[in-house]
């Protein structure tokens, strides 16, 4: 009598998604982070469902809980971060690389209540922001670098300037419908600061 196939043990590889389940994986991907983005990181999986098309259980079937959710959506901004970050680098004006680096960076904050909420949240622990904080680091070290090397910045410049820069900026509130320079004005008085004095301290 033939033996029956033994269960896929721990090292086992995972089959890949069917097509119409990695299609559903997708599109709920996509909704969450579009109801993370507006309503925060504690959006209903009913309201991912209803924004996504499809029933609850297809996001269950997905992501079976809130935490796996959440790793997915910052999965997806580590690639955002990591391509802001190429698009820098490849920039030669140190300047204009710091400029768009800080500010594509704080308002991937701004615009996104969820990522906001995580990031600012000491209590959330995360292999995802973990990851985040990894990515972008390096690139703010090399920027801080070539402003130093520059010779317009302080000579004191650090990474941890330009990080706390995307911090403060990410924070703002939301700008008035009839007012959307806002950004862009503190962004560029924030880079100003960076700049070494004319009597030449710092």
């Amino acid at each position: 009598m033939p033996r029956p196939p033994e269960a896929p043990g721990p090292g086992a590889v995972e089959r890949p998604l069917r097509r119409d389940a990695r299609r559903n994986r997708e599109v709920v991907l996509a909704a969450a982070r579009r109801m993370f983005a507006v309503r925060g990181a504690d959006c209903s999986f009913e309201d991912i469902a209803r924004e996504a098309g499809v029933g609850v259980g297809t996001v269950y079937r997905r992501f079976p809980d809130r935490r796996t959710l959440i790793e997915a959506i910052l999965e997806q901004r580590v690639a955002d971060v990591d391509a802001v970050a190429a698009s820098a680098l490849r920039t030669a004006d140190p300047w204009t690389a710091a400029r768009l680096f800080v500010g594509a960076a704080a308002r991937m904050q701004l615009e996104d209540r969820g990522l906001r909420e995580l990031l600012h949240d000491p209590r959330f622990v995360s292999a995802g922001l973990a990851l985040l904080r990894e990515r972008i680091t390096p690139t703010a070290e090399e920027l801080a670098s070539r402003l130093r090397n520059d010779g317009g910045a302080r000579t004191d410049l650090t990474a941890q300037d330009l990080l706390a820069l995307i911090r403060m900026l990410g924070s703002l509130p939301p700008e008035p419908a009839d007012r959307s320079d806002g950004f862009e004005r503190y962004l560029g008085l924030l880079l100003h600061a960076l700049r070494r004095p004319p009597s030449g301290e710092g």
